[in-house]
């Protein structure tokens, strides 16, 4: 008797080990992967408003390498009309994201807590111990963009304690960034108001099949 009923507990340890999904991805990084974004951004000038639209990819996963002065790490391009893209530097914890930030190259690079997890409404947490960027993760909600519609998106609100600067994304579930919204707001040294909306919504994620982690 006793044998059967280690028997049935070890197979009912099976089929729930077997039925329990892996932790949802709120940042996935694989190499390859591309993130393509219709991007509306309008800026205003003192009394001059211009808008543009534009379809792009504004993101280019270039795989897990050994970067100088920063180690190992997730390197992901943005590219630029200019032909000289812009390289951010990460690393993947269970408790975080950690963005490498390279301001002196005599000087290991500035960690800052890109985003912390696990997400769950109401969490709240700084960038870095200066408490340049504070972080809140204020909703989950359905999100509708030309990808698609994603449900149980979090809503993630990042504000500068320096700055008239905030910024919005909506993550994903093992998607990532499907929709952001980046507004700021300043005066120039002639006393000109300036204004900066930056809206983006996902248009397409290509991940290559044999991408691997």
């Amino acid at each position: 008797m006793t044998k059967r009923l280690i028997a049935a507990g070890f197979g009912l340890a099976l089929l729930l080990a077997c039925d329990r999904q892996a932790p949802a991805d709120y940042f996935p990084l694989k190499q390859g992967q591309q993130r393509a974004m219709r991007v509306f951004t309008r800026m205003v000038a003192g009394t001059d408003t211009t808008e543009t639209t534009e379809v792009r990819v504004v993101e280019v996963v270039r795989g897990l390498k050994d970067v100088p002065g920063m180690g190992k790490c997730w390197v992901v391009e943005s590219p630029r009309d200019t032909g000289r893209p812009v390289y951010a530097f990460f690393r993947k914890h269970d408790d975080g994201i950690i963005q490498l930030m390279q301001t002196d190259t005599t000087k290991p690079p500035v960690e800052m807590l890109y985003l912390a997890l696990p997400l769950v409404k109401g969490l709240k947490w700084y960038d870095t111990k200066a408490q340049h960027e504070m972080m809140e993760v204020i909703a989950q909600e359905t999100v509708k963009v030309r990808a698609g519609t994603y449900p149980d998106c979090y809503v993630v609100v990042v504000k500068s304690t320096h700055a008239d600067w905030s910024m919005t994304q909506w993550l994903a579930p093992n998607v990532g960034a499907v929709k952001w919204e980046n507004r700021a707001a300043w005066t120039d040294k002639d006393g000109a108001k300036h204004e900066m909306l930056k809206v983006a919504e996902l248009v397409a994620l290509k991940i290559p099949p044999d991408s691997g982690k």
